[in-house]
């Protein structure tokens, strides 16, 4: 059985069994956010893994028209705004 009471390298001070709840939490606030942008954000860090730095940016550049063209990022702008929390549907 592991010993679950190490402190992880990456972190001193915080035990291996914090990890994964900490995940699940950075998880919980990634998926808040509007769906499309996840997505495509999620894309183009593995696409931009395989391209040069040049057609990584390229990539990125074009995802990002992508998103600013989508329903949720006018619901994104208008909820920063209002200073209310935003309503993402995935258009």
């Amino acid at each position: 059985m592991r010993d679950r009471t190490a402190t992880s390298p990456s972190q001193p001070g915080r035990s291996a069994a914090d990890l994964i709840p900490r995940a699940e939490a950075i998880l919980k606030k990634i998926a808040s956010n509007a769906p499309i942008a996840v997505k495509l954000a999620l894309e183009v860090a593995i696409k931009g893994m395989d391209t040069s730095q040049g057609e990584g940016l390229l990539l990125e550049a074009s995802y990002f028209g992508l998103c600013a063209a989508t329903e949720d990022k006018k619901e994104g702008t208008s909820a920063f705004l209002q200073k209310r929390a935003p309503q993402f549907h995935g258009r």
